[in-house]
């Protein structure tokens, strides 16, 4: 290899290390940036472009719109971990949550654990916010609590728990009573204020106040396997509520909102599943859309941890009508599952994948999803509105960090440069 190749090379080797390793950081403030009636994070746990399709196509059919493609701003941002590896949805809620990447398995910790990361949800509430916290998952699983916990592990439910029932957060629904996750807690939360409901009839007549909703011992029912009579709230009716109640104090509010169900479908490789489980992802965006379209002062956020599945539409012959609002739930819930099976869709696995994922949004700030290429902007999105800031409030929380992978690769170069340089030398000697 020439000098001037080489010189090439190296200046390629330096541009892919400082556009992919090295993290940057803005601290710019904004001040003409109208502060939010509220902010509404919508999280699709396992949701990528494709899923969104199938959910429009089973749900309005080929002409019919999903509410989350008709968000004024759109674009697609990278999931990828600290290392750039895929994900998983601890890293993944780590990085919008606090504008951190991390490594996998982290919950609101940096990439060694040697460091708690301020999340959006604190930062709200050191402005004054109110919060909430809405999941079809149990609340101490990963995605909801990285919002709300720090720990080294998403898997150490009881340290999670623990940090989630002194976090202070106003509106908690979902699941998880059992005692493997919040059950422990429960007692003393109701000591500490909070209201403890466990059904749907309790949900609706509940109007002020701080709330823990715990409507399964685990996680909730998938809405294939459903019935009228349920006495747990779906997600679309835990959104409305949680909205409600958040907007009762009188102040300004954090809520984030997870479809988590839509990735344990796509794990299966179950389209019926997973198109149910977006279907009423769309709805929740769908309702909160049209207050955001009535409050030019509520940033509506529409975003996935991660893809999974490697999901794709293939084609469609409909044969089963569209499901309709005058239909009583039994025959929508039949349309819907029969409207999947007419709907040809492949996998490429069951695991997570490194696709990227829509970033959609209205209101403050959101015009800024244009300029979004990873989750870390997501949390600058929502930051800036709050405090006037971008960027994570621990500034320092990579240092220490090596990516091996990148390492490993630049060693490899460099000892196949010198084993060339040896073989030149040994063939010239041998002439």
């Amino acid at each position: 290899m020439g000098s001037r190749n080489l010189n090439k090379f190296a200046i390629l080797i330096s541009l892919f290390i400082v556009s992919t390793i090295l993290p940057s950081f803005s601290t710019s403030i904004s001040n003409d940036i109208t502060p939010p009636t509220g902010i509404i994070l919508f999280i699709g746990d396992g949701t990528g472009f494709e899923h969104i399709e199938l959910a429009r196509l089973v749900e309005y059919g080929p002409v019919g719109g999903s509410a989350i493609l008709e968000l004024p701003y759109q674009g697609s941002v990278s999931t990828t971990n600290i290392d750039g590896f895929t994900t998983d949805s601890a890293a993944s809620a780590t990085a919008i949550a606090t504008g951190v990447k991390t490594t996998n398995g982290r919950i609101a910790m940096n990439f060694d654990a040697s460091m708690d990361l301020t999340t959006i949800l604190e930062i709200a509430q050191d402005n004054g916010y109110a919060t909430g916290v809405v999941a079809t998952c149990h609340l101490t699983h990963a995605t909801p609590a990285a919002f709300m916990a720090h720990d080294p592990a998403r898997g150490n439910y009881q340290e999670i728990a623990e940090d989630i029932s002194n976090a202070s957060v106003d509106v908690l629904l979902g699941g998880g009573s059992s005692t493997s996750y919040l059950g422990n807690y429960i007692s003393g939360m109701e000591s500490e204020g909070y209201s403890y409901i466990t059904n749907k009839t309790e949900l609706n007549s509940t109007t002020t106040g701080s709330i823990l909703g715990l409507f399964t011992s685990v996680s909730l029912t998938p809405m294939y396997l459903k019935n009228e009579t349920s006495a747990e709230p779906s997600l679309l009716e835990m959104t409305q509520k949680a909205i409600e109640l958040l907007n009762s104090t009188m102040k300004p509010f954090f809520l984030m909102i997870e479809a988590s169900q839509i990735d344990w479908g796509s794990h299966d490789n179950d389209a019926v599943y997973t198109a149910l489980e977006a279907i009423e992802f769309e709805k929740s965006v769908r309702y909160a859309k049209g207050l955001a379209e009535q409050d030019a002062n509520l940033q509506l956020l529409v975003t996935a941890d991660h893809e999974t599945g490697g999901l794709d539409v293939d084609e469609y012959d409909f044969l089963t009508e569209l499901p309709l609002d005058t239909d009583d739930f039994e025959t929508r819930k039949n349309k819907r599952i029969a409207r999947v099976g007419e709907v040809s869709v492949s996998w490429l696995h069951g695991g997570h994948t490194m696709r990227e994922v829509i970033l959609a949004g209205m209101g403050p700030n959101t015009q800024k999803i244009l300029d979004a290429t990873h989750h870390i902007d997501t949390f600058s999105i929502m930051r800036e509105v709050i405090d006037g800031k971008t960027g994570p409030v621990q500034i320092n929380a990579y240092e220490g960090h090596v990516n091996w992978f990148v390492v490993g690769f630049i060693s490899i170069l460099g000892v196949a440069a010198i084993l060339t340089a040896v073989l030149t030398w040994i063939k010239t000697k041998r002439k």
